[in-house]
């Protein structure tokens, strides 16, 4: 029995696959023997189909199918050059105890699958073969446990040998296309060909235009060449030059067809050439049951191959090619696909056609990560035209910043804010190109913002244009610490770039939304637009530039959720990006992120350096960012018991505006000073100060917590648990409560409270989660005001044997600990030999042990490491 999150996931892949099923020829023979083997197959959880080109897998399967959905056996059909979501299911089937896919999963042209969906499937077939049914056409072998699966009685495979057309079966195809041939013409077509299906068809229509079968066995020529000539040539000219016309698109429907051939019945004849298999092939809507439904035609790669070739010799048929990628250029231009139509305008060597499409949807394709493609049109375009055509020098500088040339995108920034009475278009590319630059501090901020706020008032701009604008608009206003403008903004560019379908740049709005919801301690709310950016940029990914926001901001969302691992794995991430072609945000983030893990695996000393001092910045620091490294500064200090730092940090964050955030730290560490009654008065009115940062009000509702269970004033102390819980559950925030789950009375109180007759609905998982965590801090020897002012803080501890160093953890012996303690004090290894009553080789044997456990090799080194660590 599966799961109901199983089932959606098989519903949501099977909606996803193409839907498009190839019709199979009407000239069809069917070929019981092998639907046989595939109705044996497919029980299996692995069939493979390995042939070459022509050998009519993709027509045996598409019939096999047909049949099966006849009698109401549902087939999953998955194109290899478009498998959809087939990978993301694989990796959520792969471990799935029990899952099934009990629909067979045909893939066509499997050897187009992405290296990542091969070994996807391969771990499948490896840890959980029987979880699928998967049919795999291909023209060569894939990297599969074929072997293993076969020995086990678990795969089947088809190969050439067995595709080919026995005697019967080509008496029957040639017939189908020649119905005059005789028993000896069938027989050297068949002797010829050795059962070939590309072949078969090919000479049987030659037979047929002909009347015979004209095989020159000293024409030393591919008999597959020789045979797709022939055929050609027998073609009416207006079906081979609607072909020539079209053939370059990789599929198309009969109404593209007739766009680009400009011939009106291009789609009747891609009709009768499907039907006849002459390496046509039609695809149908799986979930239409009209067979007069409009299909999408695909040609074969051998038809493709010869048709490149004759137009390659041929100026007549490359001047057809030319036209019809012109008209291709306008059709797709017209229908919102601007990468097919740039591609189809250098195929036609139209250079105005070029710098249209580059002015118009060159900015949309730059978002669209498709930077290499507009490169390759400037570089199509003759040496000196863009300074002829100055208009072009935005588009050009949004390239340059994108493949990493600063210094080309400063200069074209230039050059563009220089046109002076420019169109919308060229002024919103200069005023790009100034927001990138003023995150920098090479352009002021606020006039950059106030140019695009100006723009956007007056200016008219298609969506993909208005969607990147808003986007860099809002970065700028985030970054200059306008964050109710910038999601403002982020909103309305969401809005335009789904209007427009341009998944990057919704991908690129929800990273930027992510940020400025994680800077206002929106932690969960922001790691689900964080998520749904890299949802959004699909297959394709998310540019550097964005994916490192959702990156960073998912791992301070695990770490809020107390899964340290995870946040792990999101800081490598981020770490492996280039920040330093993002902005001093994302900088400022990663640096935090780091800084706080170090501290929770009990790095201090490594975290005190992390924060010791600012990421680079162009100017001042934003005030939520001053805020953040403020308080993280505070909270290591705080552990390390420096109150100077505290004192320090407490200034900061009064000079950058965020005096209710230092009255509260001060009113958290006031109890190492004050009473209790004092501390909890203190806390109390930072507490009802307005617009208090979530997470820190969190924790210092959980202080006060602890003060009012230890003052004994139960009631109190309970009421302020649930004040706590309320805070921390709307955004999962249980990493602020860790200075308190440190502390044995507020476990307790919050086990009596889930065992109670009325527990807060996120107590219990709370409580899970703060039982299992181990503070790294604690370990190394960070000390909390709470732990500090614990009542029994003055009994001295019991001495700490146990460390983690590096990452591994070790053990000291009492001995070993004893002379540590002297090492400490400044003793020679003499003093040590005397204090402890043993000898000086005594002294260095412990020393070796001593040293090789803690990773050093001198004195200074293992006090320091001792001390960081926790055993000093």
């Amino acid at each position: 029995m599966t799961s109901p999150g199983l089932d959606r996931e098989r519903d949501a892949f099977r909606q996803s696959a193409d839907g498009k099923t190839p019709r199979p020829p009407l000239t069809l023979v069917t070929r019981e023997r092998l639907h046989s083997a595939l109705d044996l197959g497919v029980g299996s959880p692995l069939t493979m189909v390995i042939a070459p080109a022509g050998t009519g897998k993709t027509v045996l399967l598409s019939d096999w199918v047909t049949r099966r959905r006849r009698s109401g056996e549902p087939v999953v059909w998955v194109p290899g050059q478009s498998p959809g979501s087939l990978q993301g299911f694989l990796e959520r089937v792969d471990g799935a105890e029990g899952s099934q896919m009990l629909d067979p999963i045909v893939v066509d042209d499997a050897h187009l699958l992405p290296a990542s969906t091969v070994a996807a499937l391969a771990r499948v077939l490896q840890e959980a073969p029987h979880a699928l049914r998967l049919l795999l056409a291909t023209r060569y072998d894939l990297p599969l446990p074929v072997s293993e699966l076969e020995i086990r009685g678990m795969a089947l495979t088809l190969r050439s040998r067995d595709l080919r057309f026995n005697d019967a079966e080509a008496t029957e195809l040639v017939q189908a296309h020649a119905e005059h041939a005789t028993a000896d013409d069938i027989s050297l077509v068949q002797e010829k060909t050795a059962g070939w299906a590309a072949a078969l068809v090919l000479a049987a229509r030659t037979l047929q235009a002909s009347g015979d079968v004209v095989w020159p066995l000293a024409n030393q020529r591919p008999v597959l060449d020789l045979l797709l000539g022939e055929t050609l040539n027998t073609l009416d000219e207006r079906v081979l030059a609607m072909l020539l016309s079209t053939f370059a698109a990789s599929s198309l429907t009969g109404q593209l067809a007739a766009v680009l051939s400009g011939d009106s019945e291009a789609g009747s004849m891609l009709e009768d050439l499907a039907g006849s298999g002459l390496l046509v092939t039609a695809y149908a809507d799986e979930t239409a049951n009209d067979r007069g439904s409009n299909p999408l035609y695909r040609y074969h790669p051998l038809l493709v191959e010869l048709l490149r070739r004759r137009i390659a010799t041929n100026a007549e048929d490359r001047q057809l090619v030319v036209t019809a990628q012109h008209r291709s250029a306008l059709y797709y231009e017209s229908h919102g696909d601007s990468e097919a139509a740039l591609r189809s305008a250098l195929d036609a060597d139209d250079v105005e056609l070029v710098e249209r499409i580059l002015f118009g949807h060159g900015p949309a394709l730059l978002a669209a990560g498709e930077a290499q493609l507009v490169e390759a049109a400037f570089d199509a375009l003759p040496a000196g035209y863009v300074d002829q055509h100055p208009h072009l020098f935005g588009v050009r500088g949004l390239l340059r910043r994108v493949t990493g040339d600063v210094a080309g995108a400063v200069q074209d920034a230039a050059l563009a804010d220089d046109l002076k009475e420019s169109v919308p278009e060229v002024q919103a590319d200069a005023v790009m190109l100034r927001l990138w630059e003023s995150r920098y501090g090479w352009h002021d901020v606020h006039v950059a913002i106030e140019r695009a706020r100006s723009l956007l008032a007056r200016a008219v701009l298609g969506p993909e244009r208005l969607a990147w604008l808003l986007i860099e608009l809002a970065a700028a206003e985030t970054w200059a610490d306008e964050l109710d403008a910038a999601l403002s903004h982020l909103d309305e560019a969401l809005v335009t770039a789904r209007m427009a379908g341009h998944h990057q740049l919704i991908a690129g709005g929800l990273a930027h939304r992510a940020v400025v919801q994680h800077v206002r301690g929106q932690v969960q709310s922001a790691a689900q637009s964080a998520q749904a950016a890299i949802d959004a940029g699909g297959q394709r990914g998310l540019p550097p530039e964005y994916a490192v926001r959702a990156q960073v901001v998912l791992g301070f969302a695990a770490v809020s959720e107390l899964e340290l691992d995870t946040a792990c794995a999101y800081l490598q991430q981020v770490a492996a990006a280039d920040v330093a072609g993002s902005d001093t945000v994302v900088a400022g983030l990663r640096a935090m992120l780091r800084a706080v893990l170090l501290v929770e695996r009990g790095r201090l000393g490594e975290a005190l350096t992390e924060l010791t001092s600012d990421p680079v910045a162009a100017g001042p620091l934003p005030t939520y960012l001053s805020r953040d490294l403020a308080l993280l500064r505070s909270w290591l200090a705080m552990l390390l018991g420096d109150k100077t730092t505290v004192d320090a940090q407490l200034t900061v964050l009064e000079r950058t505006g965020n005096a209710t955030e230092a009255e509260l730290i001060r009113a958290m560490t006031s109890m190492v000073q004050e009473d209790v009654p004092t501390a909890l008065k203190l806390i109390d009115a930072g507490l009802e100060r307005p617009d208090i940062y979530p997470p820190l009000a969190s924790a210092a509702a959980s202080f006060r917590t602890v003060l009012l269970d230890r003052s004994g004033d139960d009631p109190a102390a309970e009421a302020a648990l649930v004040d706590t819980l309320n805070r921390v559950t709307p955004q999962r925030m249980l990493h602020a409560l860790t200075s308190a789950g440190d502390e044995p009375v507020f476990l307790d109180r919050l086990r009596r409270h889930v065992t109670g007759p009325n527990p807060h609905p996120f107590a219990a998982a709370a409580l899970e989660k703060l039982s299992d965590y181990q503070a790294g801090w604690s370990q190394a020897g960070g000390m909390t005001p709470l732990g500090r002012t614990r009542p029994d803080a003055n009994v001295p501890p019991p001495r700490r044997l146990d460390a983690v160093v590096n990452g591994a953890r070790i053990r000291l012996t009492a001995r070993e600990a004893e002379v540590l303690d002297q090492l400490a004090l400044g003793s020679s290894y003499a003093e040590v030999a005397q204090a402890l009553f043993i000898t000086e080789n005594t002294v260095k044997t412990h020393l070796i042990s001593l040293y090789r456990k803690l990773g050093v090799d001198k004195r200074s080194a293992a006090l320091r490491t001792a001390r960081t660590v926790g055993l000093l």
